[in-house]
């Protein structure tokens, strides 16, 4: 279900995030259990590094072609644990801060 203020446009949020990548206010299928068998992309740890690596690349994604520091790369790491909401929040401003126009000296916008 999409609500009319949560589009893919990027357009400011209204309403609390159920995806961490546009669009924000659908729900996207994921692999929500950890996968059973024998192999090393099986079992919880396994299943949580591919849900942390995808959320690493959403909150990346927006910042594709600027220089990253060691800590730049920690503090995503580090967001990337939060929960959807927060995680989807802080991907919208992102891109949406990258598309904006760039301030002037002295634009108080």
């Amino acid at each position: 279900m999409t609500h009319p203020d949560m589009t893919d446009d990027l357009g400011p949020l209204e309403r609390e995030p159920v995806n961490h990548r546009p669009p924000f206010a659908a729900r996207v299928p994921q692999d929500l259990s950890p996968r059973r068998g024998v192999g090393p992309d099986t079992g919880f740890e396994a299943w949580r590094a591919r849900q942390l690596a995808d959320r690493v690349a959403a909150l990346s994604e927006p910042l594709a072609g600027l220089a990253l520091g060691g800590y730049d790369r920690r503090i995503l790491g580090w967001l990337a644990g939060w929960d959807v909401p927060t995680i989807g929040g802080v991907v919208s401003l992102l891109h949406r801060a990258r598309a904006a126009t760039p301030l002037t000296p002295g634009d108080t916008r």
